[in-house]
């Protein structure tokens, strides 16, 4: 997450972890990396990696466990939720709110990165 939006070599250097962790047998960690990956394609603007890196997440999530990554995948890339989440999440402050929260953090990173799109 620190450096999304500020390299380019990042979805190479997460290829590279994806693949150690899953040989390590780390694959639950893999779903936190592509939401690192997701709010870095969002901070670029790259419609085509986030759709693939939310794919691998909507896919390593499916049974439920951190099913609410897609969400915040989703709410940071300003996209509706798909019609059948996987998440069944309450939001404490609601769900507009807790997508405005991730959607700033992304609009933040990219002011700061000069990354106008």
């Amino acid at each position: 997450m620190r450096d999304a939006g500020t390299t380019s070599d990042l979805p190479q250097r997460a290829d590279t972890l994806r693949a150690d962790l899953t040989d390590a047998g780390l694959a639950t960690i893999e779903a936190t990396l592509e939401l690192a990956v997701c709010s870095h394609h969002a901070a670029t603007g790259n419609s085509p990696g986030l759709q693939a890196t939310t794919s691998r997440l909507h896919q390593l999530t499916a049974d439920g466990d951190y099913a609410y990554y897609t969400d915040i995948a989703h709410f940071m890339a300003d996209l509706p939720l798909p019609d059948q989440p996987a998440s069944q999440a309450r939001w404490l402050d609601g769900e507009q709110t807790a997508r405005t929260r991730w959607r700033t953090l992304v609009t933040t990173r990219r002011a700061r990165t000069a990354r106008p799109l």
